[in-house]
């Protein structure tokens, strides 16, 4: 299962620029990961364009899932959204 298919996650589609109402979306081939920070049940995904983008456990399977991918992220760094949107779980 790809990180996309769970039911048991939520992510953001796009990376956004900015925190507002009046944030900027980038193409998720665009966005290259630069570094990462988890916080309780979710990741934050920064990027080498400023962007970021947020992907949060719904339930305690979830968690376990945010774990899987917490792991599959350190081998990650340099791949784009897109390609870090379909990790195998």
């Amino acid at each position: 299962m790809k990180i996309k298919d769970s039911k048991n996650i939520k992510y953001e589609h796009l990376p956004q620029i900015g925190q507002s109402e009046e944030y900027e979306k980038i193409e998720p081939n665009e966005c290259f990961l630069a570094s990462f920070e988890r916080t309780d049940d979710k990741l934050i995904l920064y990027f080498k364009n400023r962007s970021q983008a947020v992907i949060r456990a719904l339930n305690i399977t979830g968690g376990r899932e945010i774990d899987l991918i917490e792991e599959k992220l350190n081998g990650s760094i340099g791949k784009n959204y897109e390609e870090i949107l379909n990790i195998n779980l």
